[in-house]
Parts: C-alpha cells; sequence; structure tokens
C-alpha cells in the first residue's frame, strides 16, 4: 500500500463508496493501488490487512480508502484524494504505520504479493446518474460491475452526447438505480471512459440488471446503437467490496 508505480496497463476499475459531500462535486480525483496477491499467501494477506486497518484506524489515517477485489486475486485500493500531491502524504503516513508494525510484519505482508501497479480516475458527476433516492444506497454496494469503454478518436463528444440523452430517459421513466462515469487519469489508456455499477451483492445486482433488460432494454436500442459506432473496444470486470480491509474517518 506504499509505493507508487504509474505503469501504463490498463485498469482494474471501479469503486464508488463516496460520501454525499463528494456527490455534490463535478468530479472526484480517485488514486488506486492495485495488489496482487499469491493465492497461497491469501489468509495470511486477508488477516494482515485486517490489522493494517485498524492501525489505519487508531493512527487517523488522513483519507477514507475502499478495497475491492476481483476473482484473480487482486485487490484494489481507493483512496478519494484532492491532488496528486495528496499521493505523497498518503505514502508518508502507511511508512509511519509500517515503522510501527516492525520490520519483520512488513517484510511479510510485502511477501504476500506478486505484483502491483496504480493509476488514477476521474469520476465524472455530471456524466453519471444519480437518482435523488438511489436503490440500493452508495453504502450498501457490496458489488459492482464496471466496463471499460476505449473511445475511437474524434468521437469522444458523441460519446458524452449519448451517455446525456441516457440518463434522461432514465429520469424519464423514474429509474433508481445508479450508475457512475469516470475518466481516465494517470496509469490508464485514452481516449477512454469507465461505467459502472452496482448492487447489494451479486443475487441484487442481476435481479435488477433483468429488471432493467426487461422494461428498458427496447427503449434503450437506438441510443446504444449510437453508443457502439463510437467504440473501438470494451473490457469489462466485476469486483467485490472488502469492508473489514477498508478505513472511513469518523
Amino acid at each position: 500500500m506504499k509505493k507508487i508505480y504509474f505503469l501504463p496497463l490498463l485498469a482494474l476499475m471501479l469503486v464508488s463508496l463516496l460520501t454525499y459531500a463528494q456527490e455534490n462535486k463535478k468530479e472526484q480525483l480517485w488514486y488506486c493501488y492495485v495488489e496482487t496477491v499469491a493465492p497461497d499467501a491469501l489468509f495470511e494477506y486477508q488477516e494482515m490487512s485486517i490489522e493494517l486497518a485498524a492501525l489505519a484506524k487508531e493512527h487517523d489515517f488522513p483519507f477514507n480508502f475502499y478495497v475491492w477485489s476481483t476473482r484473480d486475486l487482486d485487490f484494489e485500493v481507493w483512496y478519494p484524494i484532492n491532488s496528486l500531491d495528496d499521493i505523497t502524504v498518503i505514502e508518508e503516513h502507511w511508512d509511519m504505520i509500517m515503522n510501527e508494525w516492525g520490520e519483520e510484519k512488513a517484510v511479510a505482508f510485502g511477501k504476500t504479493k506478486t505484483k502491483n501497479n496504480s493509476f488514477t480516475m476521474i469520476t465524472q458527476y455530471e456524466l453519471s446518474f444519480r437518482p435523488e433516492n438511489p436503490r440500493p444506497e452508495i453504502a450498501e454496494a457490496g458489488y459492482l460491475q464496471f466496463q471499460e469503454f476505449r473511445i475511437i478518436p474524434g468521437k469522444q463528444e458523441e460519446v458524452e452526447a449519448v451517455i446525456r440523452d441516457a440518463n434522461k430517459l432514465l429520469a424519464e421513466h423514474n429509474y433508481d438505480d445508479p450508475w457512475y462515469i469516470a475518466k481516465p487519469g494517470i496509469g490508464m489508456e485514452m481516449p477512454s471512459l469507465i461505467a459502472w455499477s452496482y448492487g447489494k451483492d451479486v443475487q441484487d445486482f442481476y435481479k435488477q440488471d433483468k429488471k432493467f433488460q426487461d422494461e428498458l432494454g427496447e427503449v434503450f436500442k437506438p441510443l446504444n446503437k449510437r453508443f457502439i459506432a463510437c467504440l473501438a473496444s470494451v473490457k469489462s470486470g466485476e469486483v467485490y467490496y472488502k469492508k473489514a480491509f477498508s478505513y472511513e474517518k469518523e
């Protein structure tokens, strides 16, 4: 969780446990640190991550962080930050915690991981769909699916126009599931957009997805056609929230 490696990798995405104060902004900058865990060290990594979350609370860590995991044993640690300078502050505070934790534990924790990388991303609230009474609430999110859309050069404005039209259509039909849009930052491919939505759990997510397809699938076909015409490629993924490894300031 300490060192920064800005690599030009396609980022694994998404997170969206935001406070209501953050939601009033036009955008939110995120720093994500990704740790790939060795299969035979998973239990040790999990136990030590719980310890680190407790130490973060004990030391009044200056930034919230939310941990999401993939099926491929990637653990994504997401920090909502105000500027890139905050990444240095995050590093400094982890250095202090690691020093207190002790060299033996710090080294052991490092050995549970096979690689790491990091990137930044900027949530675009003006392009996101955020109903007044979302179902479920952001704090209830336990499962999330995302898509990274690589955009054909010159098609960015059309993509954003389609997204705005889609949001209007969702509002007209009183749709209550939020979805978020973000633009890439350092360490991500451009031009692209990232979209994600969430559920309380896997079953809840797919139940709502089926409801959307049944009620709005036909209505959205023209917009989908416009949208797909602007894309060079699409990559999808899913992540699971790890509350025990996460931290929120009190």
